[in-house]
């Protein structure tokens, strides 16, 4: 079934928008940090946290820049696509190393618990090989196909098929719940152990923990429903 042009248009036109918020802010806050990082990493000596934050950082500013390119590049449908998978690709790789560093972070709250680290790798495998098999099952997948004028004029076209959405809310629903079993264990351990563990540093792991998980949980659960239950010409990515 053929992409309806108008509706297209419009999904592709908002989703172009709030992804130029989105790049917008991710450069600016690099911007506007990168002093701290020099003065606070640069010289320090390497460790698993260190590489980690690096890791992070700049796989978010180098490898946005082909999604920048997808999002706004004008191609034909086969590079689009590839563009896409790329994506998805680079959003998995990401993932990985943030929960890497939850990981790292909520061991160390529990003083170094082998069972805290074996059960969060285990659940943190069986989000990694559910996400791969989301982007490796579906390359082939039947996607819905865009006019010609709307190919070739209005940049790529990354309407999804129903299956692949449906993939894909599954993928984001174990990250979902990886990241809730994560601030579970900082709440209960801030519970057990009190406020004021090591001069209030339990404090701010518990505020912050609570402010992350609370702008992902909203931002998780949107991409989840929206993959779920969105017709396929208002799905992307």
């Amino acid at each position: 079934m053929d992409v309806v042009p108008d509706v297209a248009y419009q999904a592709r036109f908002l989703n172009r928008i709030l992804s130029s918020v989105a790049f917008s802010l991710l450069y600016y806050e690099y911007v506007l940090t990168f002093p701290l990082e020099v003065e606070r990493y640069w010289h320090s000596a390497w460790s698993c946290a260190s590489v980690l934050f690096f890791l992070n950082r700049y796989l978010s500013i180098f490898g946005h820049i082909p999604v920048i390119v997808e999002f706004f590049g004008v191609f034909p449908q086969p590079v689009c696509r590839q563009l896409q998978q790329y994506h998805r690709m680079s959003s998995a790789l990401i993932q990985g190393v943030v929960a890497g560093l939850l990981t790292l972070r909520t061991y160390a709250l529990y003083n170094r618990s082998k069972k805290v680290l074996a059960s969060l790798l285990l659940l943190l495998s069986v989000a990694v090989a559910i996400t791969l098999w989301t982007i490796i099952g579906n390359r082939h997948a039947h996607r819905p196909q865009p006019t010609d004028a709307l190919a070739t004029s209005n940049g790529c076209d990354l309407t999804l098929s129903q299956q692949e959405g449906y993939s894909l809310a599954l993928a984001w629903s174990t990250i979902l719940v990886f990241d809730a079993v994560v601030f579970v264990l900082t709440v209960f351990q801030t519970v057990r152990t009190g406020w004021h563990w090591r001069g209030g540093y339990l404090r701010i792991m518990f505020r912050d923990g609570a402010v992350y998980f609370g702008i992902l949980f909203v931002c998780y659960l949107s991409n989840i429903l929206a993959y779920a239950f969105a017709e396929a010409r208002a799905q992307g990515r």
